[in-house]
């Protein structure tokens, strides 16, 4: 068995909450030989976090510096460990009690001084042991950097890293101060292999002090400018090792990664790879579907002014456009159920512990989950729509206080899942479309980050169903602070924020509004609310539902 010493690095602002637990989790180590390093990154808690880390004694070696970010504090420990192997642990964080047992027996039987290894984690609140495991995929070493710029799952508490990694490589950029990790990553994995280790060995705590949180503005900047790099840093036979697709394919794949997931900076220049990899293979097609929008708009604005004849004409043309308008929404609809079904068997929208997203978590539904039955409660409610369901990770948490739950989603192996898990008499779940399904009447409608990931057509269309159900009230998503709503362009488009008082939905003055207290992205979505609304005060146009107008 490699005896190797195993520096194990806790570096730390403020840390009087969660320090003690951290000292703890790497003292019970399974494996013995382990120093501990405290670095105290200039901690202004009147001394809390220096007392924590001495009263360990000799067992822990406790360094003090100014406030400069958590990537010095992590090249300080670099500069003073003495062990053969770096392992990190959030002062928040925990690591299981085999953590660096585990993964020093992965590298003795891989045999090599080249290699990083990670594992998976889990997530947790405020209990460790209901912390829920995020398990990754089985990514090839070579593949590698290709994954962790289309995804950010990786946990850098996790790793396990050779000293001469950081000789080789360099340490942590100290000028970032939210992305100094990944940064990091991708320059080893240049040098180096990362391998995976299929086991749970960290437990990281979800809260809303976390640096990520506080440091949100900072952190979308960092990100964009950071997975930029990434972009332009990647080969193109990384690319296509890790996609077996066409590189321009591949190029659109990682910009439809970066808008789902925010980065738009970033989205934009992975679109500009694609187009000059190979210039769009649907160029024609796309270059149609354009000119029958232009011919339509003029045609709407300019047939006042033609004889009859030719409006005649133009009549017959629309009478045939729309047929296939009609068949295309039909299509739609079908395209819709298979993208939603992929997002959630696939994970795509990567959430950590729920399939619906980092949205769905305790900590960003934390305000929602208090505040829902005071609605319920303060309007009366009985029966209770919740359309679209998700994947009911925090809804079961919830204690709603309503006769009647109805779960719609359209992802039908879901709906499956939910009726045999939570199914009851007062519980129900249906496999719905929400835009052409008769939908069961209810008090209200709870839609919670539906419209956003829609075009305009289809939210009109959800909206006006929703109104032909009978229910009386909206509860949904509103982006407040939002001057301009966006239409999702082209088939990949996920997500963007709506604010429902502007055009195209022109929503009145709401009954009332819960801000989310959303900090993800990166803190551009602090004005993420609940909007609640009377369907009956809702106006949804016929004219605003459809592309063409052919009265005379």
């Amino acid at each position: 068995m490699d005896t190797s010493k195993v520096s194990i690095v806790i570096p730390v602002f403020n840390g009087g909450d969660y320090l003690q637990e951290a000292i703890e989790s790497a003292l019970a180590q399974t494996y013995k030989n382990v120093e501990i390093l405290v670095i105290n990154d200039g901690s202004d808690d009147s001394g809390a976090t220096e007392r924590i880390a001495m009263s360990y004694d000799d067992r822990v070696r406790y360094f003090s510096k100014p406030n400069g970010g958590v990537g010095s504090a992590l090249n300080r420990a670099i500069s003073e460990m003495t062990g053969d192997y770096f392992s990190w642990l959030s002062h928040d964080d925990l690591y299981t009690k085999d953590k660096v047992e585990k993964e020093i027996n992965a590298l003795s039987r891989i045999g090599r001084n080249d290699v990083v290894v990670y594992s998976d984690y889990s997530v947790f609140t405020s209990c460790p042991e209901n912390a829920v495991p995020v398990n990754l995929k089985n990514v090839p070493p070579k593949h590698f950097r290709y994954w962790i710029t289309v995804e950010n799952r990786l946990h850098g508490c996790t790793l396990l890293i050779p000293r001469n990694a950081f000789e080789k490589v360099g340490g942590f950029n100290e000028s970032l101060r939210t992305t100094q990790d990944y940064d990091l990553w991708f320059r080893m994995a240049k040098e180096f292999s990362f391998v995976h280790i299929p086991d749970v060995l960290v437990k990281a705590r979800s809260h809303c002090d976390q640096g990520s949180h506080r440091m949100a503005g900072i952190a979308l900047a960092e990100c964009n400018e950071l997975l930029s790099n990434f972009v332009r840093g990647l080969q193109p036979q990384e690319i296509l090792s890790a996609t077996s697709r066409p590189l321009a394919e591949s190029y659109a794949d990682i910009a439809s990664s970066m808008f789902k997931r925010g980065f738009d900076e970033t989205g934009i220049l992975a679109e500009k790879f694609a187009k000059q990899t190979d210039i769009a293979d649907n160029g024609i097609a796309a270059l149609a579907k354009n000119m029958r929008h232009i011919g339509h708009r003029f045609f709407y604005e300019g047939k006042k002014f033609l004889p009859p004849k030719v409006k005649q004409m133009i009549k017959a043309a629309i009478h045939y456009i729309r047929k296939q308008t009609t068949s295309e929404s039909a299509e739609r609809q079908i395209q819709l159920k298979e993208k939603f079904s992929e997002v959630y068997e696939k994970n795509i929208f990567g959430g950590r512990v729920s399939r619906s997203g980092e949205g769905s978590d305790l900590v960003q539904t934390e305000i929602i989950r208090r505040e829902l039955p005071k609605i319920i409660e303060n309007y009366s409610i009985k029966t209770f729509l919740d359309a679209p369901c998700g994947d009911w990770y925090w809804m079961r948490d919830t204690n709603l206080g309503v006769e009647q739950y109805i779960g719609v989603d359209i992802v039908e192996a879901m709906i499956e899942k939910h009726k045999k898990s939570f199914g009851s008499p007062s519980r129900t779940f249906l496999c719905l479309n929400l835009a052409t399904d008769a939908l069961p009447k209810a008090d209200l409608i709870f839609s919670r980050d539906c419209l956003v990931h829609l075009t305009f057509a289809d939210a009109l269309k959800i909206i006006s169903n929703f109104k032909i159900s009978g229910a009386k009230y909206l509860l949904t998503t509103t982006f407040v602070d939002r001057t301009k709503n966006n239409d999702l362009v082209g088939k990949d488009g996920f997500w963007r924020p709506l604010n429902l008082r502007l055009a195209p939905f022109n929503f009145p003055e709401p009954l009332l509004m819960v801000n989310e207290g959303c900090t993800e992205e990166a803190g551009q979505c602090t004005d993420k609310s609940l909007g609640l609304w009377l369907l009956s005060d809702i106006k949804i146009l016929p004219r605003s539902m459809v592309a063409i107008d052919s009265d005379e």
